[in-house]
């Protein structure tokens, strides 16, 4: 359970720095690139330089090839998110982001590791996906939607998220730390090369506030690997879903002043009862 609270705080904070980090520095692949690079820095520490490539151990040609694809997936999907967001509108793409990356893990684990939740966890779980649609409705038009690049979101956010549970499942669990180094240094290199393309410049605000999303960035998905191998995969993922969206609404209201309709309030509430149902 610490590692659960520990993966919502984390990620919750990853996604306030980002909200502050709005007007304040401009360079957005800058700002990835050094939280990439805090990643990867970190990873380093945990592992140890010497131990970042032991293809001698057991698992290792599996973690390798894993990283490189959550890698890719990570940046894919905020590639799409972009897109999505010009083309369609923020809440949309929101909706769409957030859903898929609760519900493809979930359909993951059940089509391929047997996971069998109570009829209970089920209704949690639905709940959950009713709130996130409820809550990131802020009642403002955006443009004509285009599904297609909607549902290609949704996959993509899904299989970030699900990419940590194939790890759990198929890779070498001690060689955890190590998977993150491949992920982030894959991550790093499309980042990097992209504000290459862009010609951004790095500055003083971008690479603050690449390190303080770095920072969460890592514990949030290293906290995540830990909770996966404690909690099944159906409770584990709306938990967080809907918990890092309930803090990240609270600190929006407390923190940024930002307003609340009143179906926003009451799916907070139903987050609080999807949460409950889930851990039954």
């Amino acid at each position: 359970m610490f590692a659960m609270i520990m993966t919502i705080l984390c990620s919750t904070m990853l996604s306030v720095f980002m909200r502050m980090s709005e007007g304040k520095a401009n360079g957005k692949m800058t700002i990835l690139s050094a939280n990439y690079l805090t990643c990867i820095l970190l990873a380093s520490c945990f592992t140890g330089v010497s131990d970042l490539f032991p293809a001698a151990k057991e698992g290792f040609p599996i973690t390798l090839i894993l990283g490189i694809i959550t890698g890719v997936f990570y940046m894919l999907a905020l590639v799409f998110n972009q897109k999505s967001i010009t083309r369609n509108g923020v809440v949309l793409s929101s909706v769409f982001a957030k859903v898929g990356s609760l519900l493809v893990p979930i359909v993951v684990a059940l089509c391929f590791y047997g996971a069998s939740p109570s009829w209970y966890q089920g209704i949690g779980a639905v709940l959950a996906v009713f709130s996130i649609i409820l809550i990131c409705d802020n009642g403002k038009k955006d443009a004509a939607s285009s599904i297609g690049l909607l549902v290609i979101l949704l996959l993509v956010e899904g299989m970030a998220s699900a990419m940590g549970k194939i790890f759990d499942a198929d890779g070498a669990k001690a060689l955890s730390d190590q998977y993150l180094f491949y992920t982030f240094g894959t991550a790093l290199i499309i980042s990097a090369l992209a504000a290459i393309v862009k010609k951004e410049k790095p500055g003083l605000p971008e690479i603050i506030y690449g390190v303080l999303i770095g920072v969460a960035n890592f514990f949030a998905s290293r906290f995540m690997l830990q909770a996966l191998n404690e909690i099944q995969e159906v409770i584990f993922y709306p938990t967080r879903g809907v918990m890092v969206i309930l803090l990240i609404t609270l600190a929006g209201v407390f923190l940024f002043r930002e307003k609340l309709q009143k179906k926003q309030w009451i799916a907070m509430a139903a987050i609080l009862v999807s949460v409950a149902l889930l851990n039954m």
